[in-house]
């Protein structure tokens, strides 16, 4: 008898849950104590990205703490956006 009352709310509990799904156009709420961001802030900004960059050597391999190879940055050449899909490796 326990067993099957226990199922049921179970099975209760577990349906009402999945009916709290998210849907549509999602936003993130407002800090909590802090003010809110202005409109000025949460738009998108279209401006290439800065980086800074030492000095690199070319004949030292440079390795990421998993123990890939960092490729080395080429500042003076323009990313094109349109290919970075087309990125094979090697």
């Amino acid at each position: 008898m326990k067993t099957l009352i226990k199922t049921g709310v179970a099975i209760t509990v577990l349906a009402g849950l999945a009916g709290c799904g998210l849907r549509g156009d999602l936003k993130t709420p407002p800090p909590i104590f802090s003010d809110p961001p202005s409109e000025e802030a949460q738009q998108p900004v279209d401006s290439p990205a800065l980086f800074a960059a030492s000095e690199i050597r070319d004949n030292l391999i440079y390795y990421n703490s998993l123990g890939g190879e960092i490729p080395k940055p080429a500042p003076d050449v323009d990313v094109e956006e349109e290919s970075m899909g087309e990125v094979s490796p090697g």
